[in-house]
Parts: structure tokens; sequence; C-alpha cells
């Protein structure tokens, strides 16, 4: 791609800028939770149809995808943004604050959404220089295991036609405006969660020797559980295993009969993981059976570790060198949050992005009820997903 192309792109970029942050405030206004997004479909549908562009709707029940052919048949790239937001309670003070009580935009997926429209508003201007397809894929429920990816591509959101290339980009608070990270390999973890009764024998305080204390018992399960990532696999590998809930009990002197204990898995090794569940297990069944308790565990299998495409990825940092500079481009670091754009790396080589959108007056990062991004961080966004779609199809 030469100079012209990429002044074209800022150009469009800016003309459609203030439709982009419209678009993120009225989201952002009303904000829905995962597979509830009706209001965000509409809208996106809406804006699709007035570029005149193919829309389908209804898939993965609120799921909307946007077709743009270009001039010329090729290669079919994909663009996803996700579209739910959180159960908090906004306090920011913005005037576009969530008017829905209890919910809010708290990780940028309204942002996510406007930049994707963002591109597809850019590229459709620019269609008689596309050699292939466009698919604009906005999908449910990013924030809820088992997430809306899997499910839209169960419902065929990568055929028909057949996805090539796929992108993906989120925002990042603590960097600044239109900053880019990219990284080849494992860059997001996989999450399971745990959950965990252990079963004792209930009875007075004062008389424990005619109990199964299953408190004491389960003192001793959560730091044998840590002995899982900090004693049987190698230590270099990065990995966490968190419980974040105990519940037992009624009072001082009463021993209860069970205890329920909850956590989380997250790890960058598919292998290592499956081999968690089995140690997790064994732990389990080790300790219980010493003290003559018994154990129930169910591990909700969440999202995989997210794999960017090697090959893919070298080209989005070439392609985001030549758009904005080397000063703007840094190498990602891996980090053991978890997204469901995981599921579409698995089947179609992609990359997902981090795009920096801090805002000098806040400081808060995502799912706080204070957090906000810079809106100009999305010229940033549009323009990066527009420039690497045409330049892959021109490949």
């Amino acid at each position: 791609m030469n100079q012209t192309a990429q002044n074209k792109i800022f150009h469009l970029a800016e003309k459609f800028f203030a439709r982009m942050v419209s678009i993120r405030r009225k989201i952002h206004q009303y904000p829905e939770l995962a597979y509830e997004e009706y209001k965000t479909s509409e809208l996106i549908a809406r804006t699709l149809k007035s570029l005149g562009l193919k829309v389908q709707t209804g898939i993965a029940k609120t799921g909307v995808i946007g077709i743009l052919e270009g001039s010329k048949k090729g290669k079919v790239v994909a663009l996803r943004a996700d579209m739910d937001a959180l159960p908090i309670q906004e306090q920011t003070g913005l005037p576009f604050s969530s008017k829905v009580p209890g919910k809010m935009h708290a990780c940028g997926h309204d942002a996510h959404t406007a930049m994707v429209l963002g591109a597809a508003m850019i590229l459709k201007q620019l269609q008689s220089e596309l050699n292939g397809t466009v698919k604009f894929i906005f999908q449910p429920s990013e924030e809820k295991n088992p997430g809306g990816a899997n499910q839209m591509i169960k419902e065929g959101a990568l055929n028909n036609p057949k996805v090539d290339y796929i992108f993906g980009l989120h925002v990042r608070p603590d960097a600044d405006p239109g900053t880019i990270f990219v990284k080849d390999g494992p860059l997001m973890a996989s999450a399971d969660e745990i959950y965990i009764k252990i079963k004792g024998k209930g009875g007075h305080g004062a008389r424990p020797h005619f109990t199964i204390d299953p408190i004491v018992i389960s003192a001793e399960v959560v730091l044998a559980l840590q002995k899982v990532v900090s004693r049987f696999f190698d230590p270099i590998e990065p990995r966490v295993l968190t419980i974040g809930s105990i519940h037992a009990g009624t009072a001082t002197n009463i021993i209860p009969d069970e205890v329920t204990i909850s956590g989380t898995l997250r790890t960058m090794n598919e292998e290592w993981r499956k081999k968690a569940w089995q140690m997790i297990d064994q732990i389990l069944r080790g300790i219980t059976s010493t003290y003559g308790a018994s154990y129930e565990l169910k591990i909700n299998q969440g999202y995989p570790v997210l794999v960017n495409d090697p090959e893919t990825t070298r080209f989005v940092k070439e392609k985001a060198i030549e758009l904005f500079g080397k000063n703007k481009v840094f190498e990602a670091k891996p980090v053991m949050g978890a997204e469901d754009f995981a599921y579409y790396l698995q089947k179609v080589p992609g990359c997902f992005i981090w795009l920096g959108a801090g805002h000098k007056n806040s400081k808060h990062d995502i799912h706080s009820s204070k957090f906000t991004i810079n809106e100009e961080a999305m010229k940033y966004g549009a323009s990066l997903l527009a420039y690497l779609t045409i330049s892959i199809l021109s490949k």
C-alpha cells in the first residue's frame, strides 16, 4: 500500500470520527449484559444497512454480521467486535453515563463496536480498492463464560463466505492513545472456573472429635491447591490458581456439615491446563480421604489460550509501523486475563491487538466503575483495522 492509501484512510477516519463517537456514546448510555444486546444489535444493523452492506441478524441470539464485497473476488477478512456490558454501577460522572442502573460498559466494548463500524464506513468508501470481501462480526457475551464467540462459530459466522483471516482489538486504558501492542503466540490465558464442595460431619464446636470438620479440611485444601502451580510444573511457565470464595457455617460454636469453595485457574499452556485439572482432583481425593470426608469437584471449562498466528502478527506489526511509525508500535506482554476471541484463532489465522486509549484524567483499569477511555484512540483503531484489511486483501 502506498502513502496515498494511508492518507485516504486517515482522512476518512477523521471524517467519520464524530459518527463513531456518537455511536459509542449511545451504546454506553444503554448498556446491555450478555445475550441481552437487543438495542445494541438494532443500532449496529441499522448502521450497516445505511452503508449498503448485506446484514445478517439473530446469530447466537443477538449477534450481527455485515458483509462488504469488494470490486474483485479474493480472500475474506473478518473484523470482530464484542457488544456486552458488565453488571457494574457507573461512577464516572460523564455526561453520557449509563442510564441503566447496575450496568456499565466498563471494558470498552462500546468503543470496540464503534471502531469496527468506523472501519466499515472507511472501507465502504474504498470499496473499489478491495480485492475481496470483508465480514464485520459483532458478537454477544464476551464477558460471560461460555462466551458468544463459540456460539457465533457454531452458527456459521466464519462461513458463507469462509473467512481466511480475522482481526480484533481491545482498548488499553494504561497506554497512550493510538499506541499499538502486538505479540505472536500465546497472548492471553485460558480461564476455568473451579467449584468445590467439602462434605464432612457437623456438630458442636466444643466436641470436634465427634465431627469431621470441613473447615479445617478446606484450609488444607486451599493451601495444597497452590502446590499445583508452584511445585508440580515448570516454574517458568505463567499460571495462576486463585481461590475467590469460601462459604461455611452459621455460628461460632457450630461445626458445619460442608464448605463450598470456588476459584479460577489460568494458564498459557493447554497441555498443562488439562494436567492441572487432574492434579486438583487428586489433591482433593487425598486430603478428604485422610479425614474421612468426601468432596464434589466441578470445573467449568472456560476460554482457551489466545494464540496469535505468527505470520499474521508479523504482518500486523509491519502494517502498524507503516501507518503510525515505529514509535507507536510495541511488543505486547502476555497477560493472565482471558478473551473468547481465542476461539476464532483456533479456526482461522489472525491477530488480537491492543490499542492504547488512556485518558489523562482517569487511571482506572477495565472493569472499574470509573473506567473511561480517550475517544481519540478510536480514530487509530478504525484506521488500523481498515488498513490491515485492504493490505491483506492486496497480498
